[in-house]
C-alpha cells in the first residue's frame, strides 16, 4: 500500500533544504517523498509549487544555472555568505559579456561547464566548498551588502568592484560599460529616473575598499566611466573614438538645448554639429522608425548632421565610424 504523504504547510519555500524540513519536525528521509525533486546535494524543490524563475524578475537566464528559490535556499544555508561577482551583476541587471558565461580553458581552449555562482564570505569562516559554487574571502562592510529580489548580494559599487577582479576574461571595455550602466539615469516614459549609484559612489567604494586584486583594473576604468550611455555598444562607440585619438564626444546632447522637446543625440560634436545615433534592437519597431525619422529631420533643419550607427559597425571595433567622424572633425579632430 502506497504511503501517504503528508502535505507541507503551504508558507514553506520552492526550494527546501534539511534544515527546513526539521524545523518543521520532520525526519530526514522526509526528503525522499514523492512531492519532492532533489535539485543539488542538499536541496530538494516542491513539485507541485511553480517557484520563482528568472523571467519572473525581469531577467535573463544566467550560466550558472541555479533559480532564485535555489540561491534562497543556498543563502538559508550559509547565512554568512552574500552574492557577489558576477552572480549579484546578474541580479542587479549590469551588463555582461557572453564570455562571462561561457569560458574556455586556458590550457584546452574547451569550454568549460557553466559559471559558478559566486559567494563572498568573510576571511576566517569555512570555505564554501561545492561543485558549481566560488567562494571569496574579504572583508566586506555591512554598507556593501543589499536585498535585491529578496536575496543577500553585494551592493551596485561593491558588485562592479569585485567585477574588476575577474580580468580576464572581463576587459576594460566590458567593465566601463557596466560602470556606465550603473551610473546611468534609467529612461523610463515617464522620463528619466535616478541611477544606481554614481561615479562619486564608486570613487568611494574603491577608496574604502583597501588593496584587492582588481584595484588597478578598477582605477583605469572607473576614469572612463560617464554618465549618458543607454546601453553597451553606446559605451563601447565612444571609447572606441577616444582610442582613435578624436576628442571625447558629448553624450545625450539635445540638439537645440533651449528648445524643451528637442531630440537627444546619443552622442555628438556639437562644434561641427554630428550626431551619432546607436541603433540596437529597440530601433526595429515601425513607431520607433517613426520617432528616428522625426528626430533626424528636427536636427537637419537646424544645421545637423546625423550619423547612424548600427551592430555591424560594432563588429569591426567601429573603425569606419572613427574614420568618418575624423573627416568630419577635420582640424578639430586632434583630441
Amino acid at each position: 500500500m502506497p504511503r501517504v504523504v503528508t502535505p507541507l504547510p503551504p508558507d514553506q519555500p520552492a526550494v527546501l533544504l534539511a534544515t527546513d524540513l526539521a524545523r518543521l519536525g520532520l525526519p530526514p528521509d522526509r526528503a525522499r517523498r514523492s512531492d519532492l525533486e532533489r535539485v543539488g546535494q542538499g536541496f530538494h524543490r516542491q513539485r507541485a509549487r511553480p517557484g520563482t524563475g528568472w523571467a519572473d524578475l525581469g531577467l535573463p537566464e544566467p550560466g550558472h544555472g541555479f533559480s532564485p528559490d535555489h540561491l534562497a535556499a543556498l543563502l538559508r544555508r550559509r547565512p554568512d555568505a552574500v552574492l557577489s561577482h558576477e552572480t549579484a551583476a546578474h541580479l542587479h541587471a549590469l551588463p555582461m559579456p557572453t564570455r562571462a558565461w561561457r569560458r574556455r580553458d586556458p590550457a584546452t581552449g574547451e569550454l568549460e561547464a557553466d559559471p559558478p555562482v559566486h559567494l563572498t564570505v568573510a576571511r576566517g569562516t569555512r570555505r564554501v566548498r561545492r561543485a558549481g559554487l566560488m567562494d571569496h574571502r574579504r572583508p566586506l562592510a555591512p554598507e556593501f551588502v543589499t536585498l535585491v529580489h529578496g536575496l543577500r548580494v553585494t551592493t551596485v559599487d561593491r558588485t562592479w568592484l569585485d567585477l574588476c577582479s575577474l580580468t580576464p576574461p572581463w576587459t576594460f571595455e566590458d567593465l566601463v560599460a557596466a560602470g556606465d550602466h550603473a551610473v546611468r539615469h534609467p529612461w523610463t516614459p515617464a522620463g528619466r529616473t535616478d541611477p544606481a549609484t554614481t561615479i562619486a559612489a564608486l570613487r568611494s567604494a574603491l577608496h574604502a575598499s583597501g588593496r584587492f586584486h582588481g584595484r588597478p583594473a578598477a582605477r583605469e576604468a572607473l576614469d572612463s566611466v560617464r554618465v549618458g550611455a543607454d546601453s553597451p555598444p553606446e559605451t563601447r562607440l565612444r571609447l572606441a573614438l577616444v582610442a582613435g585619438g578624436l576628442p571625447e564626444p558629448e553624450l545625450q546632447a539635445a540638439l537645440e538645448p533651449g528648445d524643451p522637446v528637442s531630440p537627444v543625440a546619443d552622442l555628438a560634436y556639437r562644434h561641427v554639429r554630428l550626431a551619432l545615433q546607436y541603433d540596437g534592437a529597440g530601433h526595429r519597431t515601425r513607431e520607433q522608425q517613426a520617432r528616428d525619422a522625426r528626430r533626424d529631420r528636427y536636427g537637419q533643419a537646424r544645421g545637423w548632421t546625423t550619423l547612424r550607427v548600427t551592430w555591424a559597425d560594432g563588429r569591426e571595433d567601429f573603425r569606419g565610424v572613427v574614420a568618418v567622424v575624423r573627416r568630419r572633425l577635420g582640424p578639430s579632430a586632434s583630441t
